[in-house]
């Protein structure tokens, strides 16, 4: 699914008539940037079923933790600034290409007469294509450089997937996955510093936060039909929140 919402609007800004400049930042301005993901939260908790956490921590997991790809990400941008003397305030949204990527397994104790060889449990997750729309606010360093904070909303395509797996019973197994737009928050702040009167050179960090995505790994036939397996389904929690870190410019009209 593709998010543009908030990049669309911002550029409905960036064509407003611009007010009297009082910053060398002010007024409407387009940009890229590229930035890669600094950190990630990467703990996925076991949260069901019922049935499931009954069963030893030495057969299931407790948690996962994730071994993210820190993958390149790259973001189109648009915004408008104001000023109040030194004090530069305004909006501006971006869009975000690039996935992040995690996976985790867990490998449990044998269970006598069901599996010898024990249960593989599996998740994976992946935050997609991302957006946000944010308020900014920041302090004029003479004519040529700006620091700001910068927060708001988030939007973006999550993914996970669970299974588990009876080691040495091919066709014996549980899975599952979820795929939402969800909505969250981005905080964080920057400098810039003008190169020319128009184009300006950025470094910012972002942490936004988009909860969890939850997903549910059920048995299939096999596993139904099995009565001291039925029922006992793989509920987690994936998280979906980190920070970035990314340079760019733009171009003030």
């Amino acid at each position: 699914m593709r998010i543009n919402a908030p990049l669309i609007l911002a550029f409905s800004l960036v064509s407003a008539t611009p007010a009297l400049a009082q910053t060398a930042f002010d007024g409407p301005y387009i940009g890229a940037a590229a930035g890669l993901q600094a950190h990630s939260q990467n703990r996925a908790r076991t949260e069901g079923t019922a049935a499931f956490l009954g069963l030893p921590n030495t057969i299931r997991p407790d948690f996962q933790t994730l071994d993210h790809d820190q993958g390149w990400q790259g973001s189109a941008l648009a915004g408008y600034n104001f000023s109040s003397g030194k004090i530069v305030y305004g909006v501006e949204a971006d869009f975000t290409i690039g996935n992040i990527k995690g996976a985790a397994s867990f490998v449990g104790a044998p269970i006598p007469g069901l599996a010898p060889e024990g249960v593989t449990t599996s998740i994976n997750s992946r935050l997609g294509n991302r957006g946000s729309l944010r308020a900014r606010l920041g302090y004029a360093l003479g004519e040529k450089a700006l620091i700001y904070t910068t927060g708001g909303l988030a939007i973006g395509d999550t993914r996970a997937a669970a299974a588990v797996l009876v080691n040495g019973v091919p066709g014996v197994g549980w899975s599952g996955e979820a795929e939402n737009t969800q909505t969250g928050y981005t905080v964080g702040g920057g400098a810039e510093f003008k190169l020319t009167k128009a184009v300006a050179l950025r470094a910012e960090y972002l942490f936004t936060d988009f909860g969890k995505q939850r997903v549910l790994a059920t048995g299939n036939a096999a596993v139904r039909g099995i009565a001291a397996l039925d029922g006992i389904d793989y509920l987690a929690a994936a998280p979906n929140r980190g920070g970035s870190a990314r340079v760019g410019l733009t171009i003030g009209f």
